[in-house]
């Protein structure tokens, strides 16, 4: 019985791969990104600067579901100044992978999405008159969500993401103030594909 169930699951995996459509693409857009879970005194001066994010992307539809999954490569920017001359300028390479689900009409197919992502900073330029930080966490992940609508071969996506990891690791300079302990980078992305 066991054996029958293991190759129901693999002939309908299979058969649904085969219908399956992939697509590949180069990506771009913009990152309007935040410092959160500051004290609240504090968070109030942190203004979102404009970022930039581009790089690459894998769409493999099922269409029989409306189901899409598009992980992507991209290379990203996160700018935050406050207004007393702080500022955070972090570049990532970045890897979500966007889960769609949607319903294709026509020419156009449009879509919710939620996009698990893991980050790895590569360069930072951090100035903070209150801390004297050299090294903040390379590693950041967390989870957005959004809608977006595919047009032919260009997909424009809007999505809000919750970064979970902290800024700070732990042992560093910033362990001395409450005030960045528990900061997180969230923010709105927009962008827009053109998938072949």
């Amino acid at each position: 019985m066991k054996k029958v169930f293991v190759l129901l699951i693999s002939v309908l995996l299979f058969s649904t791969l085969s219908y399956s459509q992939t697509r590949f693409g180069i990506k771009g857009g913009l990152n309007f990104t935040n410092i959160s879970n500051l004290s609240s005194d504090v968070e109030k001066t942190w203004k979102n600067q404009t970022g930039y994010q581009l790089g690459v992307a894998l769409q493999i539809k099922i269409p029989v579901i409306g189901l899409a999954i598009q992980p992507e490569l991209l290379y990203s920017t996160v700018k935050s100044a406050s207004d007393n001359g702080n500022e955070i300028n972090l570049d990532y390479l970045t890897l979500p992978v966007n889960i769609q689900l949607g319903t294709d009409m026509l020419f156009f197919r449009p879509f919710i999405v939620a996009s698990p992502f893991v980050s790895y900073m590569i360069d930072n330029n951090v100035r903070l008159e209150d801390q004297p930080v050299d090294e903040i966490n390379r590693f950041d992940y967390g989870v957005g969500v959004g809608v977006g609508i595919d047009i032919w071969k260009l997909q424009i996506m809007g999505k809000y993401n919750w970064g979970l990891g902290k800024l700070e690791n732990a042992g560093d300079e910033w362990d001395q103030s409450e005030t960045y302990k528990d900061a997180t980078l969230q923010g709105f992305q927009l962008s827009i594909a053109f998938l072949f």
